[in-house]
């Protein structure tokens, strides 16, 4: 590959995640400390930001340096990510399915084998969870650990069967709501450091 090669791919990879973000040039620039000016030409192929800007740039897109150098699309690249996060909660689900089918066959009396779907909501929130802090998606890290607290909850709630008035459970939902006050919060504040 040779260095105009290396500059085109930079540009396109460069322009990809700023139109992700739904930045404009002057956004990206801003965030940079350089002009509009200076973004086009690094778009344009006609010239190259050094190692730590592209490291600043890869740090607000949530990527890596190495993907503004990776000459496979973006696009793709994202789309296999997401094919892969969507494939392991599946697996979750599957397991879930599995679990139920086998309390039926085995444990025929068993009445809460239903239960395995409730619970199998905070583990797909945690896988989603893990992904999502991966990518740096706020918004999914939010609604994941929503997922986590309120799923959990409800798992504690059905698991002991607890009754809402005479022993107390509604403190579960108290507590996941004091939880879920501290993760709107955390969003906000991770919202507006990385908008800065």
């Amino acid at each position: 590959m040779d260095e105009q090669q290396l500059r085109d791919i930079i540009a396109g990879n460069i322009a990809y995640y700023r139109k992700q973000a739904g930045h404009t040039q002057a956004d990206l620039g801003e965030k940079l400390g350089y002009s509009d000016k200076s973004i086009s030409k690094w778009e344009r192929g006609d010239g190259v930001p050094d190692i730590y800007v592209l490291s600043r740039i890869a740090d607000l897109y949530g990527i890596r340096v190495a993907d503004l150098l990776d000459e496979k699309s973006p696009g793709k690249r994202h789309q296999q990510k997401v094919l892969i996060w969507l494939l392991s909660v599946g697996l979750v689900w599957l397991s879930a399915v599995t679990l139920f089918f086998l309390f039926m066959l085995l444990i025929p009396d068993f009445s809460r084998r239903w239960l395995v779907f409730i619970w199998a909501i905070p583990a797909s929130c945690i896988l989603s969870l893990v992904f999502s802090t991966l990518r740096h998606l706020l918004l999914y890290q939010f609604l994941s650990t929503s997922g986590i607290l309120w799923g959990t909850a409800m798992g504690i709630h059905f698991s002991f069967m607890l009754d809402i008035t005479r022993k107390g459970a509604y403190m579960l939902y108290i507590i996941a709501g004091v939880l879920q006050i501290l993760a709107i919060l955390w969003y906000i504040l991770r919202y507006k450091k990385k908008s800065r």
